[in-house]
């Protein structure tokens, strides 16, 4: 054969190595969203076979059965959880590219995830666009972590350095968002002595003279963000 025609055919079979459509295997238990995202991957020109599981346990079988190149997983799944399941996944494939695709947006949330040996995570709240960015980054052995989790990370290491326990962090936000001692109250069942003892303690922990500091502070520091906005009990 020509040499010529030797070095393009070894060009291409290159050409074709190189890119290989990935599978991806996607445990969510909205049939909704498992759509929405294989939609969203289909468009995705590095994406081949889209496997869809609605349950732990089915999402556990078809890992069992074949290793995918990516998988994308919610926390809260029926039969196993989504952190049962990614640590099977993670025993039985040391180098699985995981992505969690979770609805977990509380600081108490982030604390436990940021314990997952994952390599992406994306907020379900965020725009679709972010599971792409994820691909991309966990393909080229990268981290990744959508902005809104970014945030999260941020507010949980502020309230860590603080030494802020989780109702703490309840009260100060409902503080920001304007509630009274009654709303905080009724809202998460302690006595209204209760949450005046929670806001001195938020005082003193944040080295703040009135609240209107407090709340500067707050946000200062990331503990509170701007996109999280609750109206208070009726």
């Amino acid at each position: 054969m020509n040499p010529e025609v030797n070095k393009c055919v070894d060009d291409f079979r290159r050409s074709m190595k190189n890119h290989r459509l990935i599978t991806v295997l996607v445990a969510d238990d909205h049939q909704q969203i498992l759509e929405s995202i294989q939609h969203t991957l289909k468009s995705f020109p590095k994406v081949g076979m889209v496997d869809l599981s609605c349950d732990g346990l089915s999402a556990y079988t078809k890992a069992s059965n074949r290793q995918y190149d990516v998988y994308i997983i919610d926390l809260r799944l029926p039969q196993i959880d989504g952190f049962t399941l990614i640590h099977q996944i993670r025993k039985a494939n040391p180098a699985a590219k995981i992505i969690i695709n979770t609805m977990c947006d509380e600081l108490w949330d982030a604390k436990r995830i940021l314990e997952l040996d994952v390599d992406a995570i994306v907020i379900k709240s965020s725009s679709l666009s972010h599971l792409k960015d994820a691909i991309d980054a966990v393909l080229t052995g990268e981290k990744y972590a959508c902005p809104k989790f970014r945030q999260l990370e941020k507010q949980q290491n502020a309230g860590a350095y603080l030494n802020l326990s989780k109702r703490e962090i309840e009260v100060l936000h409902a503080i920001a968002e304007g509630w009274t001692t009654d709303d905080i109250s009724e809202q998460y069942n302690l006595s209204e002595n209760t949450v005046e003892s929670i806001r001195k303690r938020l005082m003193l922990k944040m080295d703040a003279r009135n609240m209107a500091q407090l709340i500067a502070k707050a946000y200062k520091t990331g503990i509170i963000t701007n996109y999280r906005t609750n109206a208070p009990p009726d």
